[in-house]
């Protein structure tokens, strides 16, 4: 009987040690271990296109590596207003690649618009001559207009002229012969282009082209002065001197 009553006492004993030990043991709290992370693999909400791999991100995109592209020929012939399109791999969720066959797209049409023209060459500089003008009572007497009637005055003056044109650069020059407006309109344009045929041929006597040298008789037109009516015909002709002239109008090299 003692015997059975120590065998009790010595299990109860042990019971009461192994109970105290649990409990400290679950009392600790256990050391944090993170599980492994892995893929949640989503259904992809569009579609992926020529991509040679798509990468695996935690957003939950899969991985995509499209096969070889395809090579397709243009169908012939090609038309107008459209732009083909190449043929492509593409892959929904996760179904397997498959590729897309060429097709023609409409293109908007570009309106092609004309370049303005080039403006216009600007107009050529109108030179202006240089004018000497010469009395023609310094050149003839009156009513007076060949060679061999010019006075020596007016000789000597177109010599010197001459010598300057000759050491001077220019292109051509004018004689302009003018009269006054006494007497009739043809008489006076007649008087005036012999006089300045008398003057050219001077000129080029003195070693001036021919070429270069243009003669013209414009009669009474452009007048230098104007003298009122009522004069008595010596005074009118003295007040008329300066209209009856030779201008000699030279226009410089360009």
């Amino acid at each position: 009987m003692q015997t059975y009553i120590r065998k009790i006492l010595f299990l109860s004993a042990a019971a009461t040690g192994i109970l105290g030990a649990a409990s400290n043991v679950l009392a600790q709290p256990a050391p944090y271990q993170p599980a492994p992370y892995q893929l949640q693999i989503q259904a992809d909400p569009g579609w992926r296109r020529d991509a040679p791999q798509v990468a695996v991100e935690r957003d939950g995109w899969q991985r995509f590596e499209a096969p070889p592209p395809r090579y397709e020929a243009v169908p012939p012939p090609a038309r107008s207003g459209y732009a083909w399109q190449r043929g492509y791999w593409e892959r929904r969720h996760r179904d397997e690649p498959r590729w897309v066959k060429g097709y023609w797209v409409a293109v908007q049409p570009v309106a092609v618009v004309a370049p303005p023209p080039p403006p216009p060459p600007p107009a050529p500089v109108q030179q202006r001559p240089k004018i000497e003008r010469i009395s023609a009572d310094a050149l003839f007497r009156f009513d007076q207009s060949s060679p061999g009637q010019m006075l020596p005055a007016g000789r000597a003056q177109l010599a010197a002229l001459a010598k300057r044109l000759a050491a001077s650069r220019y292109a051509r020059v004018e004689v302009r012969g003018y009269t006054d407006r006494l007497g009739s309109d043809s008489y006076n344009l007649n008087l005036s282009i012999r006089r300045a045929n008398t003057v050219k041929d001077v000129l080029v006597s003195y070693g001036i082209p021919a070429a270069r040298v243009k003669a013209v008789g414009l009669g009474a037109q452009d007048p230098v002065t104007q003298c009122r009516d009522g004069l008595q015909q010596e005074a009118l002709i003295r007040c008329l001197l300066p209209n009856r002239r030779v201008e000699i109008a030279t226009f410089a090299m360009p």
